[in-house]
């Protein structure tokens, strides 16, 4: 009979853990000064938030990562006054994703010399 209970507490957990993939969440990033993962995608001359936000877009997409929708604000508390590229400059960006492409999302900052990361 343990056996039995056993097996149905771990059919039950599997079924809890699988049904949180398709939750969303929310990852962070302290934008740099030109050293965001996704610098190569922006086009300079349509410089919107908008536009920007798309660019952010663009390049999670080309990762394989399916974006819900993307904010920003300023957090006056993580300006870093200096112009080195990995310098934060205030803004954090906000990527509300499927929970199950956190583990790709957090990968894309793994080899980051500079300590920077999603959070």
């Amino acid at each position: 009979m343990s056996s039995i209970r056993f097996f149905s507490l771990i059919i039950i957990l599997g079924l809890m853990v699988s049904c949180n993939k398709d939750q969303a969440i929310s990852m962070h990033w302290d934008e740099t000064g030109c050293f965001n993962p996704w610098d190569n995608f922006i086009t300079l001359d349509t410089f919107t938030t908008e536009a920007y936000h798309q660019g952010i877009n663009d390049y999670l997409t080309s990762e394989g990562i399916a974006v819900n929708y993307i904010s920003s604000e300023l957090d006056s508390s993580k300006i870093e006054f200096c112009y080195a590229c990995h310098c934060k400059t205030g803004k954090v960006i906000t990527i509300n994703i499927p929970k199950g492409d956190k583990r790709k999302l957090k990968k894309l900052s793994d080899n980051n010399q500079f300590g920077l990361a999603f959070y």
